[in-house]
């Protein structure tokens, strides 16, 4: 493919590697499977492409300023190897592959995984996966070059101190930079030592050198100096270059350090008054939660009692109303008992006086007969005779009901068969066939 071509539709160049390949495996036995940048450990300034096809691999020189692009270098067939170990890191992977003749190292670039996927499904090799620590997989560990190791724990750590110099309060900042100068002073002692004997202070590590000594003492220097630039005060520290300076700039500077320690007294204190009133405040609010629940129990507490109470007023009032019912009924009752026995007596009375009367007016009667009865009758007759009743003047009427209801003509009281006064009552007698006719007549029932 011609270089013209793809200059004019400004391509990039892995596209450009990438149509290429894809037009040279067209005519190919083999199915093109990936292509990815690659290293196969010969030197040039040249990039190189790999692709990766179900039978090996080919690998490509891209050369930008040539006719033809990309030019193939060499091929590796799957079946020319045994075994496979790779080394995967974040950014590319190496693969060192395993034959019966020389052994290759391949870089691959960004793809590693589905190369090692493509070898696993397309070949008979053993695949060894090298097992590395995290950390080794970071920016800057993963050549496992010392001093590129030494260079990025010197950044890390200095983001790091940022970070926590943001996060911690000002209140320890003081004790941190005391204990970084601290630190400080022992490591250049043991980075001297190490210097004469490694062994001394080198507990931990396996290989005891003087360059293991410069690197590692030589970063904790850096962090300690960090961590006093860092979270130590901001003061002025800048001296006068001549001798000769005024007591004005003195008092002025002398002023400007009183104030800095003013203003870091003034921060711990509001720091402290702040914490304290925050201890006030949450102190206060679980007082006022415990008596507000507190009146909210005595209130519940309050309203049963009151709901209690009412109950047993509310019982006691019916109570007391019924025994006024039923005192009142038993008043009512002897009330009637009282009239019921008031009016058989005065009915009593009223019979006694007409029987009275009836006696009364008989004897008056019989008197008179006898007055009219000729003296010598009454002397010859010798013995007395007693009065005996006259039927004639028993003036009895409505015969039809006779034997029935008996009533006094005189005194309108009727008597009924069975009771006490009804054999007794001969004269003015008045018969009904019932009691209703009796009353609608005027009379009254007898009480005996």
């Amino acid at each position: 493919m011609s270089k013209t071509r793809y200059k004019n539709q400004k391509e990039s160049n892995e596209a450009i590697a990438k149509a290429y390949i894809e037009n040279n495996y067209t005519n190919s036995q083999n199915k093109l499977l990936l292509v990815s940048k690659a290293n196969y450990g010969k030197r040039s300034s040249n990039v190189c492409y790999s692709a990766v096809d179900d039978k090996g691999m080919n690998f490509y020189e891209f050369n930008n300023n040539a006719e033809q692009n990309l030019m193939l270098i060499e091929r590796y067939e799957w079946a020319d190897f045994s075994s496979v170990t790779i080394d995967h890191s974040i950014a590319k992977s190496v693969f060192t592959f395993v034959g019966h003749g020389e052994n290759r190292d391949i870089t691959i670039e960004g793809k590693g995984k589905e190369v090692e996927q493509v070898i696993r499904n397309h070949s008979s090799m053993e695949v060894n996966v090298v097992k590395r620590p995290v950390w080794t997989k970071v920016l800057g560990y993963r050549s496992q070059t010392t001093w590129k190791m030494f260079a990025a724990s010197t950044v890390y750590t200095l983001i790091l101190l940022f970070i926590l110099n943001a996060l911690l309060p000002a209140s320890t900042h003081n004790f941190i930079t005391g204990l970084s100068l601290f630190l400080f002073l022992l490591s250049i002692i043991g980075f001297l030592v190490g210097l004469i004997k490694p062994k001394w202070v080198l507990p931990k590590f396996k290989v005891k050198t003087r360059k293991r000594v410069l690197f590692s003492y030589l970063y904790l220097i850096l962090s300690c100096l960090f961590i006093i630039g860092i979270f130590s005060d901001e003061e002025s520290t800048s001296t006068p270059a001549s001798t000769q300076v005024s007591s004005s700039q003195n008092s002025v500077t002398v002023s400007s350090k009183k104030d800095g320690a003013d203003s870091s007294k003034q921060k711990v204190e509001k720091n402290d008054s702040d914490k304290t009133a925050k201890e006030e405040k949450r102190q206060k609010a679980e007082e006022q939660a415990v008596k507000e629940e507190a009146k909210q129990k005595a209130e519940e507490q309050a309203a049963k009692e009151e709901a209690k109470r009412k109950a047993e007023e509310q019982a006691a009032k019916e109570k007391a109303e019924q025994k006024a019912q039923e005192q009142a009924a038993k008043e009512e009752a002897e009330r009637k008992a009282q009239e019921q026995a008031a009016k058989e007596e005065a009915e009593r009375k009223a019979e006694e006086q007409a029987a009275k009367q009836e006696a009364e007016r008989k004897a008056q009667q019989q008197a008179a007969s006898q007055q009219s009865t000729p003296s010598s009758s009454t002397s010859n007759s010798g013995n007395y005779k007693p009065f005996e009743n006259d039927p004639s003047d028993d003036q009895q009427s409505n015969m039809s009901c006779s034997g029935q209801i008996k009533g006094n003509k005189n005194s309108k009281i009727y008597h009924v068969p069975g009771g006490a006064y009804y054999d007794r009552t001969q004269d003015n007698i008045v018969w009904f066939c019932s009691e209703a006719d009796a009353q609608a007549a005027g009379y009254r029932k007898s009480q005996r």
